[in-house]
């Protein structure tokens, strides 16, 4: 008679191959079958409710930032929700206004941002007699962004001192103020 000893698999051997210790190959199968069967139900009882509505009722509105368009402006974010898509419609509505045949025609508008950084370097600059229309929709579109209480703020830095308006290829631009001198 002849007695065979079988090595007993190890915690080592385990975790190494990732079975479950002593049990055979149909058991192993089953238990995996039955996790996978879990973490569907769950995957299905999160994004779906039994009466087929959308998960997402009952939770918070998303913040206006988040939501923000402008005609003809993409959809785009940049740090902060839709920071691209604000600064396309401020640009637009700039670039409406910034006709000039010389100079003189051009004028630095003050443009408050503030959640956007948008004004502050470089300033906006248009025609002279757009300015106050400017200053208005842009100040309309920068409060339809950033609300009382913005979600993100973008803010920078100006490597220019100064700025000083100039028309250049009929069209009003902030050139920096030590250029050209």
């Amino acid at each position: 008679m002849a007695i065979q000893r079988t090595r007993q698999p190890s915690i080592g051997d385990a975790a190494s191959s990732g079975e479950d210790v002593g049990l055979g190959p149909t058991t192993q199968m089953g238990m995996r079958m039955r996790k996978l069967a879990l973490l569907l139900f769950v995957g299905l009882w999160l994004g779906c409710r039994a009466d087929g509505t959308d998960s997402t009722e009952g939770t918070l509105p998303l913040h206006p930032q988040e939501t923000y368009t402008y005609p003809g402006c993409a959809n785009e974010d940049y740090n902060c929700p839709r920071l691209k898509t604000v600064h396309c419609a401020l640009e637009s509505l700039r670039t409406e206004r910034d006709s000039c045949q010389q100079d003189s025609d051009c004028v630095a508008v003050t443009v408050n941002g503030r959640c956007t950084g948008y004004g502050e370097c470089p300033p906006a600059m248009v025609n002279t007699a757009s300015r106050a229309e400017f200053a208005t929709r842009a100040a309309e579109e920068v409060l339809r962004y950033c609300t009382e209480s913005p979600i993100c703020v973008s803010t920078g830095q100006c490597a220019y001192p100064s700025f000083v308006p100039r028309c250049k290829q009929g069209h009003c631009v902030a050139e920096p103020g030590d250029a050209g001198s």
